[in-house]
């Protein structure tokens, strides 16, 4: 089924435990703090049911329709789908999170891998949750990111406690007890559900922590402690007119989640106790949530070279040929972040032995890659452009005052034939680009830079790159790579 928007809002006062900034939250629908982070979801339940994106967004089988993410993608179309899905949403301004059907999908592969390999049966307890998806179409995030303690030990070796890591404290015939904190999770206030999965990779003696599964966030023992948004205590007009981003979606999206000894039915527990699978699951989810990244990138890559490209015309500089230089760098990163995040899922990495496809690791993870390394850069390009005034722009309330207002419409008058308030609305949207702390969470939302290292180098075809060198040099064993065994030598003697 497909919910509605009213439907969807109606299933967060579900009596889950939540607190923000010292207090605890009866009905989050009701509370001004989460406005923004609900209705930017609801969003996308009006998309599913809206005709023109219907057909996009949801599938029918058996006479019902579902989201189309809910499907474990196959093929090289599956995954060219999903990431109009992501793009389509975050286009129209809904909150698609990609978290949550990221994490299904990374669990489809793992199950799979483990199944094969070790004669488990987690593949039936994911396509049982799968048709859960499917029937009732809650909103779901993925819990990844553990609070890890210290650093420099393992999971089973943490000095002050052991649940810095998600683990299993208890196995019962009807299902398991898990113990520990998961941070940073996005959407979390506004999702019905989770999907916990390792941020890391594990040895034997950390396999309790070896574990994926699903839960209501409503479950016994879960707790959310929620981070305030960036905006708050504005009204609707106000928040749009000063942060023209932000202020659209001004709810809550990071909480701390603890679970204290939360039961977890078998038929939703995906991994528990196979350590040789975290890896997988890691690297699976990381590569899928990567993609979304891309995504969200190819929309936030765009909006800086507009409202550069904006600035240069209402500062009258857009003829200059140093700002034209620097448009045509906001022009190109955008270009290269969309085209290699296209590349990903049109090249994807296919596993013939379990059926299943994911974004090529090489592709999606220089996408996400290029756009978190240069994020410092297009900050810097953007702002230069622009100018002091994006730093020290007026605000909403100095506008409307009409004591201020003439002053302001006299001197912050930029281009002729240019209003005011629109040289304003400009800057706050650059202020808004740059001025949130954005740059951090770019850069390390979807994993670090070193993260993209670690798979473009674990996923480089280095021993076709090492043959066409051999061939290159005449060095014997280069004709043995598949990918070059059709070549001849390179020729040795002149023509003529």
């Amino acid at each position: 089924m497909i919910r509605t928007a009213k439907q969807y809002v109606e299933s967060l006062n579900d009596g889950r435990q939540i607190y923000i900034e010292g207090k605890k939250i009866p009905d989050i629908t009701k509370d001004p703090l989460f406005r923004g982070g609900i209705n930017a979801r609801a969003y996308s339940y009006e998309l599913c049911n809206h005709p023109a994106f219907k057909d996009l967004l949801t599938i029918e089988q058996g006479g019902d329709r579902f989201l189309f993410l809910w499907n474990q993608p196959k093929t090289k179309e599956d995954l060219i789908r999903r990431r109009d899905v992501y793009i389509t949403c975050m286009r129209w301004g809904a909150a698609m999170s990609g978290m949550g059907p990221d994490a299904l999908a990374a669990s489809g592969v793992t199950a799979a891998r483990c199944d094969k390999a070790m004669g488990t049966h987690y593949t039936d307890a994911v396509e049982d949750y799968r048709k859960h998806l499917k029937a009732t179409d809650p909103a779901i995030t993925g819990a990844i990111t553990d609070v890890k303690g210290n650093r420099s030990l393992r999971p089973s070796a943490q000095e002050q406690h052991k649940d810095f890591y998600v683990r299993v404290v208890d196995k019962q015939k009807d299902g398991i007890y898990v113990q520990g904190a998961k941070i940073h999770i996005s959407a979390t206030p506004s999702c019905n559900e989770l999907i916990v999965s390792p941020s890391r990779a594990h040895r034997e003696e950390d396999k309790d922590y070896a574990l994926v599964f699903a839960t209501p966030v409503n479950a016994p023992g879960i707790k959310l402690i929620t981070t305030p948004p960036h905006v708050h205590d504005l009204d609707d007009e106000e928040a749009v007119w000063n942060w023209p981003l932000h202020g659209r979606g001004k709810g809550v999206s990071e909480c701390l989640i603890v679970f204290d000894n939360v039961f977890v039915p078998w038929n939703r527990v995906f991994l528990c106790g196979e350590y040789q699978f975290s890896r997988d699951q890691a690297w699976m989810f990381g590569v899928f949530h990567r993609l979304f990244g891309t995504c969200h990138k190819v929309i936030s890559t765009e909006e800086a070279a507009g409202a550069a490209a904006l600035m240069a015309e209402y500062n009258g500089l857009d003829r200059y040929p140093h700002i034209q230089e620097k448009l045509a760098w906001l022009a190109m990163h955008a270009q290269l972040v969309d085209a290699m995040s296209r590349a990903g899922v049109e090249h994807p990495d296919i596993f013939p032995d379990i059926g299943l496809a994911t974004p090529g690791q090489m592709y999606t993870n220089i996408a996400k890659y290029l756009f978190a390394n240069d994020q410092h850069e297009q900050s810097k390009v953007l702002a230069d452009i622009a100018g002091g005034l994006a730093t020290t722009v007026f605000s909403y309330k100095d506008w409307m005052n009409p004591e201020e207002r003439p002053y302001i419409e006299k001197y912050l008058a930029g281009k002729d034939g240019i209003p005011t308030e629109y040289r304003l609305k400009a800057f706050r949207l650059v202020k808004d680009l740059v001025g949130h702390g954005l740059d951090g969470a770019y850069i390390h939302t979807e994993g670090s830079l070193a993260a993209q290292k670690m798979a473009i180098f674990a996923n480089a075809p280095w021993d076709k790159y090492k043959a066409i060198a051999k061939r290159c040099a005449q060095i014997p064993g280069w004709e043995k790579n598949p990918d070059l065994k059709d070549l001849p030598p390179l020729p040795t003697k002149w023509v003529i």
